[in-house]
């Protein structure tokens, strides 16, 4: 049997980049891209979902975050309240056995879920609502013409990609297409948030855990000795996966820069974080983790970095108030969780029945007309940033997005009709 020879080729200098027209270009493939994109697709819009990482998901997935948070209202019988994708993932992968509910943390419901069943679901999600996604995808340069952005240049290992729609949705988390287009952002003045860096440990004897007390006794012993190990964080904790021997480890806090050099030297710094993490937890629990090995590291775990420049900034005072907003478009119960230092969590938690909203100017860039932020990096301060960046409203904001750029119609999203709007999302809202 023959073997065809080989040919050679070169890169041509001038190679045309392929050129990609939409109504609706996504960035980024978290919660909040990924709820944008379906939604939108399935209100029979093309769309473009751009993400930077290999595959789609985001944090969700690669940062092995492993928890939803903000789903759930406060008190004894904590209820749903962002519908849209959420609903489909919580009824999906809790049917599967990949989705457990941990009841009475934060006096409320946070729900534990599979990564890799969830990296799944969201692919075929994507691909059955018919989107288009461009991975691997790197935003270089975004063509402006006046108060409109025309499109997004992208380069990637196979070649050069531009993306020419009528709407853009900035779904990055740190605001990364506001930036590239030279928009106005904003940082942290004084704060440092950090991240975290997550990892799945394997082998663990889950028996001489519930006899040792469970992961609270866990929490308890950071708190007592995270200094002798040189562990910096004292509110870690750990939990264990369902009907397996594996846990999820959160005990890390680390800065989490934007500059290429700094953002680089992270990742090897979670990694050491996470083995003096595990070193601790088998020196004082050998019984529990003596047999177990680190099984994998995730993406480092990023909660706020940059965000954009909105028609209104949401503040603590709004969210701690309740205050619903003509224009509300996701609501959320979650406390206010600022990880504004390496050893602690500032946190204040709300009393059953205390719901917040978000108010669709805080996606709408306020210096163009076709540019909506969704998910953490909607225009917000610190302390309010840090209680809608969860899962739950990010979903919303994403729902929200799709549904304000349907009905926009090329238009400028700032005049998006509130109420007609209000009426489309809401079950997210509490309305139906």
């Amino acid at each position: 049997m023959g073997v065809d020879n080989a040919v050679i080729v070169r890169r041509r200098r001038t190679a045309a980049p392929l050129v990609v027209d939409c109504d609706l270009c996504v960035v980024g493939s978290g919660a909040a891209g990924s709820s944008t994109a379906i939604e939108a697709a399935r209100l029979g819009r093309r769309v473009m979902l751009v993400d930077g990482a290999p595959t789609v998901g985001g944090q969700a997935t690669g940062a092995i975050i492993d928890t939803f948070c903000g789903f759930y209202s406060n008190g004894p019988r904590p209820e749903l309240l962002t519908f849209g994708i959420a609903e489909e993932i919580v009824r999906d992968l809790t049917a599967s056995g990949a989705m457990a509910r941990i009841e009475g943390r934060r006096n409320t419901i946070i729900l534990y879920y599979r990564h890799t069943a969830l990296q799944r679901w969201i692919e075929d999600a994507l691909a059955d609502a018919g989107v288009e996604t461009i991975t691997g995808a790197l935003p270089t340069a975004i063509d402006r013409e006046g108060t409109r952005l025309r499109a997004l240049r992208a380069t990637t290992r196979y070649g050069e990609v531009v993306v020419r729609a009528t709407t853009y949705v900035d779904a990055t988390g740190d605001a990364a297409l506001a930036w590239t287009a030279g928009l106005a952002v904003q940082e942290p003045a004084t704060e440092t948030v950090y991240g975290s860096q997550n990892g799945i440990v394997r082998g663990i004897d889950v028996a001489a855990l519930a006899a040792a007390g469970g992961p609270e006794a866990i929490r308890r012993r950071v708190v007592e000795k995270a200094h002798a190990y040189g562990l910096e964080r004292r509110d870690a904790f750990v939990y264990v996966l369902p009907d397996s021997d594996q846990a999820l480890v959160n005990m890390t806090h680390l800065r989490t820069p934007l500059d290429p050099l700094g953002a680089s030297r992270m990742v090897i710094d979670g990694h050491r974080r996470l083995d003096r993490a595990f070193a601790f937890l088998q020196a004082e629990f050998p019984q529990i983790f003596g047999a177990a090995v680190i099984d994998r590291y995730g993406l480092p775990g990023i909660r706020q970095t940059r965000w954009i420049k909105g028609r209104y900034q949401l503040s603590v005072d709004d969210v701690r108030a309740g205050t619903r907003f003509p224009d509300a478009v996701a609501r959320c119960a979650w406390g206010i969780e600022l990880h504004n230092r390496e050893d602690e969590v500032h946190w204040e938690g709300f009393g059953d029945g205390h719901v917040h909203y978000v108010p669709y100017r805080s996606l709408v860039h306020a210096e163009v007309d076709n540019l909506l932020a969704a998910g953490r990096c909607i225009d917000a301060d610190v302390l309010a940033l840090s209680s809608v960046r969860v899962m739950g409203p990010c979903i919303a904001m994403g729902v929200a997005a799709a549904h304000a750029a349907d009905l926009a119609g090329g238009g400028a999203l700032a005049d998006v009709d509130p109420e007609a709007l209000r009426r489309r999302v809401g079950r997210n809202l509490g309305d139906a």
